[in-house]
């Protein structure tokens, strides 16, 4: 059960939005200097919108996502721009805020678990939010050479299934471009049956 301790509306239909999202490269890509490039994006921040689901149960609300390597900030706000859940991970301590109550752990996925009820797999997600896979997933890649499906293999990663969708191109502070994806669905189809499904509106790489 998603036991959010704040309050999301639920709802029966994942993210709509108005916002037109880019359609990727005209010409193919190569692969390897691709993911050379999304390696090296270490310094990021993302503006957009979450869905969840867990077997029948549903929630949405506005995503920002800041992140310099291994440290985050991550917030959830609802359409009014109230923050219902504000996480930060900083070295070997993250803090949650939800409603009134703060939770501090060394790991942050055990404060999502508490209180979301979802086991998500926070590390791994901060490559394949990017569209790099790790080094035991396996992918698909689609006509453009871009990574299109990818399927996690690692101990940890309990067996999510990851499938990207509208690339854009995306410049870094050095003035280069990499393309990154704006169209993310995530499925851990093992019960409880879980679902993520993010539309990034905007990519800033610091």
């Amino acid at each position: 059960m998603i036991r959010f301790v704040f309050i999301l509306v639920l709802v029966t239909l994942f993210i709509s939005a108005c916002t037109t999202l880019p359609d990727g490269p005209e010409d193919a890509v190569n692969l390897s200097a691709q993911l050379k490039k999304v390696a090296q994006v270490d310094a990021w921040q993302l503006r957009g919108k979450i869905a969840f689901r867990q077997e029948k149960e549903g929630a949405s609300a506005n995503l920002l996502w800041k992140t310099d390597d291994a440290d985050f900030h991550f917030r959830l706000t609802n359409l009014l721009g109230v923050t219902m859940v504000d996480l930060n991970v900083n070295g070997d301590k993250a803090i949650l805020e939800a409603g009134n109550e703060v939770y501090e752990d060394a790991d942050p996925e055990p404060l999502i678990y508490h209180t979301t009820g979802m086991d998500i797999p926070v590390e791994p997600l901060l490559s394949w939010i990017k569209g790099l896979p790790l080094a035991d997933d396996t992918f698909t890649l689609t006509e453009k050479g871009l990574l299109n499906t990818l399927e996690s293999n690692c101990s940890a990663c309990k067996g999510w299934q990851v499938s990207y969708a509208n690339y854009g191109n995306v410049t870094t502070p050095e003035g280069n471009n990499v393309w990154l994806p704006h169209a993310i669905n995530l499925v851990q189809p093992n019960p409880p049956s879980t679902q993520l499904k993010i539309k990034i509106y905007e990519w800033t790489l610091l």
